[in-house]
């Protein structure tokens, strides 16, 4: 068993499902034992962004790495790289051509390392595009942590396992062979932490391990709790390493929709033989998608009256929203550029609207740099020049960062414009 992967196995914190873990470790020990398939070199393939309709799909399966050695994708173990994803994700948002990202994951999770550093990524990559995520099957531990900095999460398998939310490590304790057999180890050490597990393992070395997972679990909890826009008391409550299957995910809030399709028969994988549903399934089925429909239409429903109290000057443009299937933010930074052309269309009709009345700021263009601009147009303008995109985009990001900052710079504009319509009249 000399290859990297290994001794890995042997110390490192793991985020994954613990069956997963033993199947890979068992896998792991028929590969290469005399370490010369780990020695050849087999250069990583960069992965070609797949884009369906608009949208970069990235696929997340198998066990994830740090980095997948070539030679263990040549001895076809299923695995992952963290590399490969922040690679699929940056290509994402660096291409015009995709308008937004989906993960479609099915894996036990993974090593520790790396991890953080790419759910931080997927979570930054949503606000900028739209990122959802769907669970095939599995979505365990690492796997989990992922998916949950997506926006939105679904499965279409009632029967999908979500969950394990947790890390652990694993040490062995040898001595009671090694005395069985004869042997005596002796451990020479530079600390008490040093050689752990070697000569035996102390209740220090064990609490000195324990906070370290209990530090990385805390960050597993964190990242879960700012991704589902949770309470931290209410993830760290779940965190028990326990797997939920779909329905119940649901209803705990790790997930937001599963998706089934209702039919009176379905073929045996393992018989090929047609087995009937019985009648307490198929209502079970359909209560699930009744829920379904009442809760999206409540959702819709409530996105439309929000949407008519926003906009009630302009009931044509929430309407138009609405059919978009925009949110009330998104729709609050498109105003902004509608408004901001209806100013400038009334200052081109009345020059002597664009000069300053005694007691008002200037009307706000969003094409000049007076002073009087506001605080919301001065840091979509800097976040414009650090994001290197146009002014326009970077008032539509801000306007869903900071709403607030945004509805009064929507107010004050109306005001302006108003007050200086009147003015020209």
């Amino acid at each position: 068993m000399s290859n990297e992967l290994v001794t890995a196995l042997k110390s490192r914190p793991w985020a994954m499902e613990p069956r997963a873990l033993k199947v890979l470790a068992e896998q792991m020990a028929m590969i290469d034992g005399s370490g010369i398939l780990s020695t050849i070199a087999i250069a990583r393939q960069p992965k070609e962004l797949r884009i369906d309709n608009g949208r970069a799909v990235i696929n997340i399966s198998g066990v994830l790495l740090k980095s997948v050695p070539g030679w263990l994708r040549l001895w076809g173990l299923n695995a992952t790289g963290y590399d490969e994803i922040r690679e699929q994700v940056s290509a994402a948002l660096a291409s015009k051509a995709v308008t937004g990202i989906h993960l479609v994951i099915d894996s036990p999770g993974g090593i520790i390392d790396d991890l953080e550093k790419t759910a931080d990524l997927i979570y930054q990559a949503r606000q900028e595009k739209p990122l959802t995520a769907t669970i095939n099957s599995l979505g365990a531990s690492a796997a989990y942590w992922l998916a949950s900095q997506a926006e939105t999460i679904d499965t279409d398998e009632l029967n999908t396992e979500i969950g394990s939310i947790g890390v652990y490590t694993v040490y062995a304790d040898w001595t009671k062979l090694e005395e069985k057999i004869g042997i005596k180890v002796i451990v020479i050490r530079s600390g008490e932490h040093k050689g752990m597990g070697i000569d035996g393992v102390t209740e220090n070395q064990i609490a000195a391990v324990q906070e370290n997972i209990d530090s990385i679990a805390g960050n597993f909890i964190n990242a879960v709790a700012r991704g589902r826009g949770a309470d931290t008391e209410k993830i760290s409550e779940l965190a028990t390493g326990q797997l939920w299957i779909a329905a119940k995910a649901r209803e705990l809030g790790l997930i937001d929709i599963v998706t089934v399709q209702t039919n009176q028969t379905s073929q045996s994988d393992i018989k090929g033989e047609t087995v009937m549903k019985t009648e307490e399934e198929i209502k079970a089925e359909q209560v699930d998608i009744d829920m379904l429909v009442e809760t999206n239409t409540k959702l819709e429903r409530g996105r439309m009256l929000a949407l008519g109290n926003e906009f009630k000057d302009d009931p044509e443009f929430a309407m138009d929203q609405f059919v978009k299937g925009q949110s009330v933010d998104e729709a609050k930074a498109e105003y902004c550029d509608v408004l901001r052309e209806k100013l400038k269309t009334q200052a081109a009709k009345a020059p002597a609207a664009t000069e300053r009345v005694e007691g008002t700021d200037p009307i706000v263009t969003g094409d000049t740099d007076d002073a009087g601009s506001g605080d919301f147009l001065a840091e979509a303008r800097e976040l414009a020049e650090t994001k290197n995109i146009p002014v326009t985009a970077a008032m539509k990001k801000l306007a869903r960062m900071k709403p607030a900052l945004h509805q009064a710079f929507l107010s004050k504009c109306e005001t302006q414009g108003k007050s200086m319509y009147a003015e020209s009249a």
